[in-house]
C-alpha cells in the first residue's frame, strides 16, 4: 500500500514539473496580451473600409514669386559691382615695416544702392594656391555713382610684391531699392560731395607735405570716408591709403577715415609722411577719392 501512495505522488510531482516546464516555455502574459491586441487589430483595419480614396484632395503646384523679404515694395536681388582699376604698391612705416597700398575706383552703374560688401586682395602661395590676403569693406554706394577706396594691408606682406596681387570684387553685391519698407518712402544716402585736391605744401617735421583740398556738399553735411590715391608720371594707380592722421594704425585699416563735410563750399587739409608716397608716386596727380 505505502509503494502505491510514493508512486501517485512520484507521479504527481513529475506532472506539476512537465507543466512548469511547459509554462517557462510559453510567452509572459503582458507579451501575450499584446499579441492578441495586435492580432485582433490587425482583423478589424483588413474587414473596415476606411474609404482613404475619397479622403485624398489633389493640390495644384503653383509658381512661386520673386523673393520678397519684407512687407510692401522691398526687394533685395543681386547686382554687380563695376571695378574700374585698381593698384598695389609696396612702402615701409615709420617702425620699419614694409606694408601694401591698395587703391580702388569702382561704381555703381545701376538706379538703384549698392552694398557691394567689398573687395577682396588676392595672391597666390609659393607652392602656387590661391591665396586671400584681405577683404575691403567698401559700404552703400548711391545709384549710378562712382567711389575712390585706399587701404593699408593689415597682413603680413613679407615676400609679397605688388605685382602678386590681384584685386576682385566679393560675391555679395546686392541691390537695394531706394524706397523705404518701414515707411515707403523715398530714401537714398546723402550723395556723396565733390572732392578736389588743391595743391601740396612741403613739411619740415615731420618730412613730408601738407595736402590742402576742397569739398563741396550740395546738399547737407555729410560724413564720407576719404581716402588719398597715387598715380604715376603716366597716370597709373600705384596704390592708396586712408586720409588720416595715421593710416598706417589698426584703427584706420578697419574703420578707416571718416571726415564731417559741411554743406557748401569748404577747405581742408592732411599731412602725408614722406615714407607713406610710394616710389614713382607724382604729387601732382594725388586724388582726393570719398566713399560711403
Amino acid at each position: 500500500m505505502k509503494r502505491l501512495i510514493r508512486r501517485g505522488a512520484r507521479a504527481v510531482r513529475e506532472a506539476v514539473a512537465r507543466a512548469h516546464l511547459r509554462a517557462d516555455l510559453l510567452p509572459r502574459l503582458p507579451f501575450g496580451v499584446a499579441i492578441a491586441v495586435a492580432a485582433v487589430a490587425l482583423v478589424v483595419a483588413l474587414e473596415h473600409d476606411p474609404r482613404t480614396d475619397e479622403n485624398v484632395v489633389t493640390v495644384e503646384e503653383l509658381p512661386s514669386g520673386p523673393p520678397t523679404l519684407y512687407e510692401g515694395e522691398y526687394f533685395e536681388e543681386e547686382a554687380e559691382l563695376e571695378l574700374l582699376e585698381y593698384g598695389f604698391s609696396k612702402v615701409t612705416d615709420a617702425h620699419g615695416r614694409e606694408r601694401i597700398l591698395a587703391a580702388a575706383v569702382v561704381r555703381n552703374p545701376h538706379d538703384a544702392q549698392l552694398l557691394p560688401g567689398g573687395l577682396s586682395i588676392h595672391t597666390e602661395t609659393a607652392s602656387g594656391y590661391p591665396r586671400t590676403l584681405e577683404d575691403i569693406y567698401i559700404g552703400i554706394m548711391a545709384p549710378e555713382s562712382t567711389a575712390a577706396v585706399g587701404y593699408v594691408v593689415l597682413a603680413d606682406v613679407d615676400g609679397i610684391e605688388p605685382e602678386d596681387l590681384q584685386l576682385k570684387a566679393l560675391d555679395s553685391t546686392m541691390l537695394y531699392p531706394n524706397v523705404s519698407w518701414e515707411t515707403e518712402e523715398v530714401f537714398a544716402p546723402n550723395p556723396l560731395p565733390e572732392v578736389e585736391f588743391v595743391r601740396t605744401e612741403p613739411l619740415t617735421s615731420p618730412d613730408g607735405y601738407r595736402v590742402h583740398f576742397r569739398t563741396e556738399s550740395a546738399a547737407a553735411a555729410v560724413d564720407m570716408h576719404l581716402s588719398v590715391l597715387f598715380r604715376d608720371g603716366e597716370g597709373r594707380l600705384l596704390g592708396g591709403m586712408p586720409a588720416t592722421s595715421d593710416p598706417m594704425s589698426i584703427e584706420s585699416g578697419i574703420g578707416g577715415a571718416y571726415r564731417a563735410v559741411p554743406a557748401g563750399e569748404s577747405f581742408q587739409h592732411f599731412d602725408l609722411h614722406a615714407s607713406w608716397i610710394p616710389d614713382g608716386a607724382d604729387l601732382d596727380r594725388i586724388e582726393i577719392g570719398p566713399s560711403h
